[in-house]
């Protein structure tokens, strides 16, 4: 029997569990930890001029940067911090996956607690097409940087980078108007049955 979107959309639900959830966040804490306890304070330390506030100027914090913009960034990434940078992008594959899989479960809870079916099940996919371009735009960014110090500079690549940024947060933008839209219609819901149990007593 071939795959079928039902089919697919099936597997999806069944994998929308707590357990599912407990795994991402099993894997975001020690990220995080790692994060916070070990990589931005080195960088602080080593290279106070990289960074913005707390956290690494990265090319990836805002959308439609130029190739201009992108490359001086580049040029912040002196050789003593960049196995920091390298580590940072590490955890920003593994952290934005986590946080995927958790909305991903939020609005796998959302959906059932509705009782909604067929394509309103397609829902279930938006994590993931935010995250495909935050690990497109992290590997291009990754690239770029490895070519940079070679004395290479890709501008089409550098395009590609923060088109993927740019798209990255367009869709996280349609999973949080999805998860609102979601938990709106849950109050509607409960407060409608509310209502008919208070007027049927």
């Amino acid at each position: 029997m071939g795959v079928t979107r039902t089919s697919v959309l099936d597997g999806l639900e069944r994998r929308a569990t707590w357990r599912s959830a407990a795994l991402a966040l099993a894997v975001a804490v020690p990220s995080n930890l790692a994060l916070a306890g070990y990589v931005l304070p080195a960088l602080q330390a080593r290279r106070p001029e990289a960074m913005d506030g707390d956290f690494l100027v990265m090319i990836d914090l805002e959308p439609l940067r130029s190739v201009d913009e992108i490359y001086r960034i580049y040029d912040l990434y002196t050789p003593d911090i960049l196995d920091l940078v390298r580590l940072l992008y590490a955890l920003d594959f593994a952290m934005p996956l986590a946080l995927a899989v958790l909305l991903f479960c939020l609005i796998g809870a959302l959906l059932r607690a509705l009782g909604v079916k067929g394509r309103g099940r397609a829902l279930l996919v938006l994590p993931f097409v935010s995250v495909t371009f935050d690990f497109v735009e992290n590997a291009l960014s990754l690239l770029l940087l490895d070519r940079y110090q070679s004395g290479e500079v890709l501008p089409t690549l550098a395009r590609a980078a923060t088109l993927a940024t740019t798209l990255k947060f367009v869709a996280l933008s349609a999973v949080g108007v999805t998860v609102v839209a979601l938990l709106g219609r849950g109050i509607v819901v409960a407060a409608r049955r509310r209502l008919g149990r208070r007027g049927g007593a």
